[in-house]
């Protein structure tokens, strides 16, 4: 009876690029680590990293929170300018609380944007239909965002109307365009004449309703149209160079 063939031995040890492999993720550990342990966690910063995460991913954070206003608005780059990128932060976050201490966090939205922070109001939340006048329920809260807004110089403050395609003919605004320029023209002097802020860094534009978020084609998509946005960029002051 032909013997058996005897084994061969494994080789003692783990394979060679699993010492190369361990070392690299005993690394990534320690350094994760060492971030943590650094870092402190600001739940109001997070809510605003988390809804920047969201729209990047299309929906996979779909159970997060939105403060979305539009597809284009985005989350300053890191290699930015960090005193802008953190004053918009800061800015955000307590317009957000003035938002939510209003009930309004349904009807207001606020976004970080590459250049300082967007806020959209919706309908009907600041107008009447078919009119300009700054509505009650909204007064208080433009009180609390010209506070926040206006400690900062050097900012530019746009405000921009926007309207459904739902004609309009009116003594008062022939079309869509000087309703929705009126509306934004009203915010513009709240801001200046209640809020304390500089006339000279407020401007107003109606984009009437060329400019829709989405197509006026049923009764709800028209009124996420109708809305006024406001946008606070934030420019650095540049340092004045030594005589």
């Amino acid at each position: 009876m032909a013997g058996r063939k005897k084994s061969q031995d494994c080789p003692r040890g783990s394979p060679a690029y699993m010492s190369t492999w361990g070392d690299m993720c005993t690394l990534l550990l320690c350094f994760f680590v060492m971030l943590l342990a650094m870092s402190t966690t600001d739940p109001a910063k997070f809510d605003v990293a988390a809804s920047s995460f969201m729209n990047a991913f299309s929906g996979v954070l779909e159970s997060y929170p939105s403060v979305v206003i539009t597809q284009d608005i985005l989350v300053p780059r890191m290699g930015g300018k960090d005193q802008n990128k953190h004053l918009a932060i800061d800015a955000a976050m307590k317009i957000k609380k003035v938002i939510k201490d209003e009930n309004l966090d349904d009807a207001i939205k606020v976004k970080v944007t590459e250049s300082g922070i967007a806020i959209k109001v919706a309908d009907p939340i600041g107008f009447d239909p078919g009119d300009a006048d700054v509505k009650p329920e909204l007064i208080a809260t433009l009180h609390g965002i010209s506070k926040i807004i206006s400690r900062t110089p050097g900012t530019k403050i746009r405000v921009e109307g926007h309207t459904d395609n739902t004609p309009i003919h009116t003594t008062k605004y022939p079309s869509n365009w000087e309703l929705s320029a009126s509306r934004a023209l009203n915010v513009v002097k709240f801001l200046a004449e209640t809020g304390g802020i500089d006339p000279a860094t407020l401007s107003a534009v109606g984009y009437g309703e060329f400019r829709p978020l989405v197509q006026n084609s049923t009764k709800e998509n028209r009124q996420i149209n109708r809305r006024i946005e406001i946008y606070v960029d934030y420019n650095q002051i540049p340092v004045e160079e030594k005589q």
